[in-house]
């Protein structure tokens, strides 16, 4: 599992597959390249796939913030150059989204396909108001109440019901978690605003999102479909902040489709 050095820190990635483009693939808020864990053999079936850990996250370097969107854009723009990738699809999910619809409107000659997944365009004031709740936690190092504050606004009711054990995981991985570092990427979070720039991104985007989402419902969703030229939505029953997880099945079609036409 190499760390790259990059936009002058080391970042943490895994590498499977093999085919171009390749797909990067971004995460959450607190999270790791191991939230992708299940879905990535079909995703790198028949193509690379990186996916790496955003500053202050998992195994990559984790400076003092403050942190910005446009800074972990920036980060892995550099590390695309580090692992000699001049164009690549992009997936991402949450923070992961933000980030790559920046990198995407600022470096449009890099992004071949845009997928983005729960995610948000603006600083809409009910979720600028959960994610302050949640840097309250933080700031006096909570990990454990942050951890219960986001379990409901991130899984639907049934799936908190019948996977406990991917609930418990959850609570682990916050429980891991620094949290300075955690929280300058919920400042990042709370600041990120694409208004204005999101007519640049020329990538075909596919925007998607579960109807169950309570911390980036539909309507952010069809905010950034309605911003970004060409783009299409699509509202995943069933399913809260995490369809990779929760509607796995419909999660890979829809990426495949849309990654393999034209």
């Amino acid at each position: 599992m190499p760390r790259l050095r990059a936009n002058n820190i080391h970042l943490n990635c895994v590498e499977t597959g093999h085919g171009e483009p390749p797909l990067v693939l971004l995460h959450g808020v607190g999270g790791s390249h191991e939230m992708w864990q299940p879905v990535l053999p079909a995703l790198s079936a028949s193509r690379r796939v990186v996916a790496g850990d955003h500053r202050g996250h998992g195994d990559s370097e984790k400076p003092g913030g403050p942190y910005t969107v446009r800074l972990l854009a920036d980060d892995w723009l550099a590390a695309l150059d580090a692992l000699g990738v001049p164009r690549a699809d992009l997936l991402g999910l949450s923070l992961g989204g933000a980030v790559a619809m920046r990198l995407a409107a600022d470096h449009p000659e890099r992004v071949r396909k845009l997928v983005l997944v729960d995610t948000w365009g603006f600083p809409h004031p009910d979720f600028v108001g959960m994610m302050r709740e949640r840097l309250a936690l933080l700031d006096r190092g909570d990990l454990r109440a942050y951890a219960e504050a986001a379990i409901p606004q991130v899984y639907s009711d049934g799936y908190v019901r019948e996977h406990p054990e991917a609930i418990e995981a959850y609570r682990a991985r916050v429980a891991r978690a620094e949290a300075a570092s955690l929280g300058s990427a919920v400042v990042a979070c709370i600041a990120h605003d694409m208004r204005g720039d999101l007519v640049r991104v020329a990538a075909p985007t596919l925007v998607m999102v579960g109807r169950q989402d309570r911390l980036t419902p539909p309507h952010h969703s069809e905010y950034l479909a309605r911003a970004i030229p060409e783009a299409t939505v699509a509202v995943l029953d069933g399913c809260a902040h995490f369809p990779h997880l929760e509607a796995p099945e419909t999660f890979l079609g829809m990426v495949g489709e849309f990654l393999q036409k034209g």
